[in-house]
């Protein structure tokens, strides 16, 4: 009797059986909300530090239940961002003078090294980026959304080690970035408006549009710890907050 070869399909047996590598792309959890919105309040300076967290009333407020809220709580505790207190609470956390300075000087540090990078390979694409997240924070600016040139701040000096290309730098700058969000807010109340704050960038962004590497360096150096004298300043004018 005749029977037809089969060729055993070796590829075929072991797709049957092999271990996904990647996952399957969720949508975005309630956890995920949260955790921006909390993010947001406490960048735009709705949430200031010291101010307490009741999950209670951000599950009501969000209209989600209250598990979300404590995960995205649990997030931020280990970013350093909130703090519980037991038989306390939950609160933003509180920075002093010390905590400032090693941030601003680590950040000063890692966008002087960003920029140097940056300008030994700038491009007008680059260049149009840069100026394009400014337009935004002018735009910002002119109709009063506080919260908005906040955000353009941040993305602004993020964009300056993204485009830098160094990709460890870029990781060690977002380790950062929600601790610096709360002083974001204060920077904007401390200069005297939304206008001042933006002022502050303009010889910064011309230094990179000219591609004088040096004179972009200086600046963003000048930028930043002028901005770190004013915080201070803010600081010690702060009463002192509600935990312990």
């Amino acid at each position: 009797m005749w029977i037809a070869y089969q060729p055993f399909n070796l590829y075929k047996e072991a797709k049957d059986h092999v271990v996904p590598i990647f996952q399957k792309q969720k949508r975005t959890t309630f956890k995920t909300v949260a955790l921006k919105q909390i993010k947001e309040a406490i960048h735009s300076g709705k949430l200031k530090p010291g101010d307490r967290i009741v999950e209670a009333e951000l599950a009501r407020e969000m209209g989600i239940s209250r598990f979300p809220i404590r995960e995205a709580i649990s997030s931020l505790e280990k970013e350093g961002t909130l703090i519980t207190i037991p038989f306390r609470g939950t609160y933003v956390t509180q920075f002093d003078e010390n905590d400032l300075e090693e941030l601003y000087t680590l950040r000063s540090a890692l966008e002087e090294l960003a920029i140097r990078i940056l300008m030994e390979k700038i491009t007008s694409k680059k260049i149009k980026k840069l100026e394009s997240i400014f337009a935004a924070m002018e735009q910002a600016t002119h109709k009063g959304k506080v919260g908005r040139l906040i955000f353009g701040d941040m993305q602004f000096h993020q964009a300056i080690c993204e485009l830098s290309g160094h990709r460890r730098l870029l990781e060690i700058w977002l380790t950062l970035k929600d601790q610096l969000g709360s002083f974001i807010a204060l920077e904007e109340h401390s200069y005297g408006g939304p206008d001042q704050l933006l002022k502050t960038h303009y010889p910064l962004i011309e230094a990179i549009k000219k591609g004088d590497s040096s004179l972009a360096e200086k600046r963003i150096r000048e930028h930043l710890f002028e901005a770190l004298q004013v915080v201070k300043e803010a600081l010690r004018k702060k009463p002192e907050g509600k935990p312990d």
